[in-house]
């Protein structure tokens, strides 16, 4: 009997139909992982037939794009992409703040990268592509649905949030009044201290590799649709 070829743990293609319709996501495995939603994302990234918003002629490859989201993006890195920044740069947690952070934003304890552009452009190329985090990671300038777009934000979010943790946890980040704060601080500020109460955010706090982060727990009731078996 020929065997019948194992489905692949996650599938993640673009649907124009209703109800749902841009990216979507398929896990067909509940006990996939964020580093299976990373490898299934990740075509999408280099995938020049997708239509993009904001790439040259809406279809380019997003490592070679030299338009908007890493002039002008609002980057806190998610815990395990913060590490393994500092390490990759051999610096201490505190050194790497001090040098690719804004000092502004860690006065009122928001970890920003510096932007305008981001601190690790270089020649209008990301110099750290493979360790960058999961919002650059996530961000796609084409439509999401709406339980994709639930899912990415909410690990990109929790795993931002995990990293204030740690750095409050160290005695690296204080939490500050709002005073003088931008609208995006306050939005980013407001998102922090929800996510910051969830059992989610331990999961990041406890992880080494984006393996060791399970996709279930970050399901809710509108997400959970992800896991229900297709109707292609």
């Amino acid at each position: 009997m020929k065997e019948v070829p194992a489905l692949p743990k996650i599938v993640v293609y673009y649907k124009d139909a209703q109800p749902e319709p841009g990216i979507n996501i398929r896990i067909n495995d509940a006990e996939a992982t964020l580093a299976d939603l990373l490898q299934a994302w990740q075509p999408l990234c280099d995938d020049k037939t997708l239509f993009k918003t904001y790439a040259a002629d809406n279809h380019a490859s997003c490592r070679g794009c030299t338009v908007n989201c890493c002039n002008t993006a609002y980057v806190i890195p998610d815990i395990i992409a913060f590490k393994k920044m500092a390490d990759y740069l051999q610096l201490s947690y505190q050194e790497f703040m001090a040098s690719r952070f804004q000092a502004d934003k860690l006065a009122v304890g928001l970890p920003r990268m510096k932007a305008d552009p981001c601190t690790f452009l270089q020649d209008n190329i990301c110099a750290i592509y493979p360790l960058r985090s999961l919002i650059c990671r996530f961000y796609i300038c084409a439509p999401l649905s709406g339980p994709t777009e639930q899912l990415v934000y909410s690990l990109a979010w929790t795993g931002s949030t995990a990293t204030i943790l740690l750095l409050e946890q160290q005695g690296l980040l204080s939490r500050r009044a709002d005073a003088g704060l931008s609208s995006m601080d306050m939005l980013f500020q407001g998102l922090m201290e929800e996510y910051r109460h969830k059992p989610q955010a331990e999961l990041f706090l406890q992880a080494r590799e984006y393996s060791d982060i399970p996709l279930v727990p970050f399901l809710d009731q509108y997400s959970a649709v992800l896991l229900e078996p297709s109707e292609d």
